[in-house]
């Protein structure tokens, strides 16, 4: 029996023999994959092994290139290229054959915002002239501010036809080589053309006067503040006007340039203030802030006061300075900014009541120069009233408190005897009766109806007398009169009558004047009416005893109000 387990030296020679042959013709065995420790199995016999990652081999040569040769597909690509050339070449010459057999303008030519490409002279000289047959808009600036404009205002206007010859000329009229270069250039980039402008010079210099004025801008001179209670120079700021002239050269040099951009190019100069500094007049203005200024207005007719106070800062509001011929300066009120503070015055008055601004500026500043109260009059205007059913002439006058004459003045085509309900009538100021200056602190009231007289001053009641009014069939006028004279002895012809201490307060009649008086005397010195004191009497004059008669003569001087009352 055979023995596997014995050695067999001849077995072993013809399993090495065999083996020899057989080695050649079989692949060699793939080495062990390493371990991946990120996906570890059990393999048999224990050992831990790594899954092994699939692996693709490039793919070779042929595969990609197939049955090509690089040879081949370089062929292919300049044929390719060769025909795509011509193919171009022939699309520009057929572009070049078509604008300049049919003379168009080439593509992409402009003219501002106007596109003229493939457009012929005919057809661009018309949409030019749509566009642009006003003017154009431009722009005027002085830096902070802008306007608008036409340019025709200013002399400048497109010439279409030119315009669009001028487009045309793009491309049209030199060498062929040239041309085919401009048209490929300008249907890719595009080609800007400026317009032709005819200018006017005359139209332009017109233009740029009436806009110098809207360009002006006037210097600031120097002025005062409040600060912190002081008084502080505030330096002057320089102005700017229109230079007419220049503009005009550089307008002239291009107009085209104005239209393209939309902007007028302006030249503007500085314009100097009159004062530059202030500080010279501080001190002069010092003493006009040092305190508020009081204000009082009396009104007359109301018999009402009225009070305001300006402050420093107001004031300071009022001043300018003021250049001297020596080139000093000056702290003065200027007129314009009182007025306006005058203005807001009067606004808190209401209807009816204004205060003069002219008197009331004069009276402001000699207050404030001479440090005291400033007294104004409150003044009223003009007024109307319709007429109602019952109403008479008299009447009116008596209800309005004017006299019938300045009525029928003031209505010069009135009937008198002819109103009729609904006809409006002109009514003079009341302060056509107060024609002097009004002494504010005195005033006289006098009551129809109890037939007493009380004589005020600073508000306080007086004098008190009895006394007798006008009788029914020539009665006193209610109304706000004034003490306008005195006569120490008065004589009316009329009725042979002395008058003692006769002070005229109103015209009852053109040249005839109503007033206060004693006891009338006849030329025999008969005394009238000493008896019947204290019921109407008179002829319209108001008459007192005559020791009143003479007090109230030495109290009230010419211009105190009167006050009549029914």
């Amino acid at each position: 029996m055979f023995d596997d387990t014995q050695p067999n030296p001849r077995r072993e020679r013809d399993l090495a023999e065999r083996h020899r042959r057989t080695a050649s013709r079989r692949r060699p065995a793939r080495a062990e994959p390493p371990i991946d420790p990120a996906y570890p199995e059990e393999y048999p016999g224990g050992v831990r092994r790594a899954r092994l990652a699939r692996i693709r081999r490039p793919p070779r040569r042929g595969a990609i290139l197939g049955r090509y040769t690089p040879r081949a597909i370089l062929i292919g690509v300049l044929a390719g290229a060769t025909i795509f050339a011509l193919l171009g070449a022939m699309t520009v010459v057929g572009a070049y054959g078509y604008f300049q057999v049919f003379e168009l303008i080439l593509p992409g030519v402009t003219v501002g915002d106007v596109a003229l490409g493939a457009m012929s002279r005919p057809d661009a000289t018309r949409a030019l002239a749509e566009a642009w047959g006003q003017g154009r808009g431009i722009i005027l600036s002085d830096g902070t501010q802008n306007w608008y404009a036409s340019s025709a205002d200013f002399g400048m206007t497109l010439d279409p036809a030119a315009t669009a010859q001028r487009a045309y000329d793009v491309g049209h009229g030199g060498p062929i080589l040239a041309e085919f270069v401009t048209l490929f250039e300008s249907a890719l980039r595009g080609t800007a053309v400026a317009p032709v402008v005819a200018f006017d010079e005359a139209a332009a210099r017109a233009g740029l006067e009436a806009w110098a004025p809207v360009l002006y801008t006037p210097p600031q001179d120097a002025s005062l503040r409040i600060e912190g209670g002081q008084v502080i120079a505030v330096p002057g700021e320089p102005g700017r006007s229109l230079d007419v002239e220049a503009t005009l050269r550089v307008l002239a040099a291009d107009p085209s340039i104005a239209i393209m951009d939309g902007y007028l190019p302006l030249v503007l100069i500085p314009v100097a203030p009159r004062i530059a500094d202030a500080s010279a007049a501080v001190a002069e203005a010092q003493p006009l802030l040092d305190a508020p200024l009081a204000i009082t207005a009396y009104d007359p007719v109301n018999d009402q006061r009225l009070e305001w106070t300006a402050t420093p800062e107001t004031i300071a509001a009022w001043l300018t300075v003021q250049a001297g011929e020596d080139g000093s300066s000056h702290v003065v009120v200027d007129p314009a900014r009182l007025g306006s503070y005058l203005d807001t015055l009067n606004a808190s008055l209401g209807e009816g009541r204004f205060l003069d601004v002219e008197s009331a500026s004069a009276e402001l500043q000699a207050a404030l120069a001479e440090n005291r109260t400033a007294a104004l009059i409150v003044r009223h205007p003009p007024t109307t009233y319709t007429v109602q059913p019952g109403d008479t002439l008299t009447r009116i006058s008596w209800a309005v408190g004017i006299p019938y004459w300045r009525i029928l003045d003031a209505n010069p085509d009135l009937e008198p005897n002819a109103i009729s309900p609904g006809q409006t009538l002109a009514i003079p100021s009341k302060d056509d009766l107060l024609p002097l200056p009004v002494i504010p602190h005195k005033r006289i009231r006098v009551d129809i109806s109890d037939q007493h007289l009380w004589a005020y001053q600073d508000g306080q009641e007086l004098y008190s007398f009895v006394i007798s009014t006008g009788i029914d069939r020539s009665p006193t006028q209610p109304g706000v009169f004034q003490v306008l004279s005195h006569e120490p002895s008065a004589y009316a012809s009329l009725w042979d009558l002395t008058m003692p201490h006769f002070l005229a307060i109103y015209e009852s009649w053109p040249g005839f004047y109503n007033g206060f008086h004693g006891l009338p005397t006849l030329s025999n010195g008969t005394i009238l009416w000493r008896e019947i004191l204290g019921r109407p009497a008179s002829y319209g004059c108001i008459i007192l005893d005559l020791d009143d008669g003479e007090t109230l003569y030495n109290w009230a001087e010419d211009g105190v109000v009167v006050e009549i009352v029914e």
